[in-house]
């Protein structure tokens, strides 16, 4: 890559960036407004050939924040057949009012035995809802209305095919081996498709039925090789699949709640021991490099 074009890349990146900054402080006055006018809202159904699931997991020290990202969900220009909030079984006991309220409005809450983090927002939902179509979506993240429909705008109806709005390109040595994941292109502009677009599922990932490896509900293999990274066992499973990978959409920056607590999966992959390229290496170990085309 040029030096000319890593700049152009940054500042693409800082543009958008930059872009996206009013409406990070007004954002909950957007949303608050756009929910008391929801029943006039023009919204239409997808056009999908099986049933469309929006899926998310959180916990409590999300909750707080977690009916504000909910709603945006519910808000979407084009609606899902369901939006599923799959949560550890006892957390629900701490859900708060104004999330439970949301069942009446279209939120579907399902519960799981297995603590499995973030995963659960996505290998529940493939294990009760195999033939669907699937889209990931994170519990910290307000999501504009016409989100879904950018995100299904670019699909072309291949059941091998993961369509994604935000996405990191892996980069290469000089032997064709993977560099560290801090010399990755972040946010790339990448369209694709092309498997070195590494797709960051909570940002909006669409996953048709059948589109993952087999291995992708094998809690024992995903818990031990990749324990804090799903992003990077789905990249995995889409990869051994043959999946084809593209982005699309406008990169839009993203909005985050910013009274979202916890410890977020971006301090835990810093970790030498337990981060991105611990986790990179351990499914190179087992699976080996994904081919490259």
């Amino acid at each position: 890559m040029t030096v000319l074009s890593t700049l152009k890349r940054h500042f693409q990146r800082k543009l958008k960036s930059l872009s996206g900054l009013p409406l990070q402080y007004t954002a909950q006055t957007v949303l608050t407004k756009q929910w008391q006018k929801r029943k006039t809202l023009n919204r239409r159904c997808h056009n999908l050939a099986g049933e469309l699931i929006v899926n998310l997991t959180s916990y409590p020290p999300r909750f707080n924040t977690l009916h504000l990202t909910l709603k945006s969900l519910l808000l979407q220009y084009v609606t899902a057949d369901k939006v599923v909030l799959w949560l550890y079984k006892p957390d629900y006991q701490q859900l708060p009012a104004d999330v439970l309220a949301l069942e009446q409005q279209g939120l579907t809450i399902k519960l799981v035995e297995q603590d499995i983090k973030s995963y659960k927002k996505l290998i529940p939902a493939l294990q009760h809802y195999p033939d669907a179509y699937h889209v990931t979506a994170d519990d910290d993240i307000y999501y504009r209305n016409d989100w879904l429909a950018e995100l299904l705008a670019g699909y072309r109806g291949d059941e091998r095919e993961i369509v994604c709005l935000r996405a990191h390109y892996i980069t290469l040595d000089s032997e064709g081996n993977l560099l560290p994941y801090r010399f990755w292109q972040a946010k790339t502009e990448q369209r694709g498709p092309d498997n070195r677009l590494f797709f960051t599922s909570g940002a909006g990932a669409l996953f048709p039925p059948g589109a993952l490896h087999t291995d992708v509900t094998n809690a024992e293999k995903f818990c031990r090789l990749s324990p804090h990274g799903d992003d990077i066992w789905l990249y995995w499973m889409a990869t051994l699949n043959g999946c084809a990978i593209h982005r699309t959409g406008s990169n839009k920056k993203l909005i985050v709640w910013k009274s979202s607590k916890g410890v977020t999966l971006w301090q835990l992959n810093k970790q030498p021991d337990s981060g991105n390229d611990f986790q990179i290496k351990n499914m190179v170990d087992k699976y080996g490099q994904p081919s490259f085309y």
